[in-house]
């Protein structure tokens, strides 16, 4: 089965130029427990592969997908400022790891988002 990249209707401002993974029946989300605090941080370029296997840490037979993300954090000096002219911002390589959303909240709290904003390998 193929992992669908799905997309909203682009009048919902919530999640315009976000998508959600799907494959067969089962929507997938990401998981603080495994992608760490921050998930508004994560982002999954156009052109991620994606991998699918059995993880022994959820229900047994169950799939996870990993991909290749980037993590976006803001430049530093944000500390006292709301708002500021400079708009910097650092990317890094990140690990992506998404579990079928019937799933989550199983292993400690954390937060968990379905939706992911998805990038040109070259914005910034």
């Amino acid at each position: 089965m193929p992992v669908l990249r799905m997309k909203g209707h682009p009048y919902v401002r919530q999640i315009y130029g976000k998508v959600a993974l799907q494959r067969g029946p089962f929507v997938y989300c990401l998981e603080e427990v495994d992608n760490g605090a921050g998930l508004y941080q994560l982002r999954l370029p156009i052109g991620s592969q994606f991998e699918v296997q059995p993880d022994d840490q959820l229900h047994a037979g169950l799939n996870v997908i990993h991909a290749s993300g980037e993590r976006w954090t803001a430049a530093e000096g944000w500390e006292e400022h709301l708002y500021r002219s400079d708009s910097r911002w650092i990317k890094e390589s990140a690990p992506l790891k998404f579990i079928p959303y019937f799933t989550w909240a199983n292993r400690g709290l954390g937060e968990m988002s379905v939706w992911i904003e998805e990038t040109l390998s070259e914005d910034v």
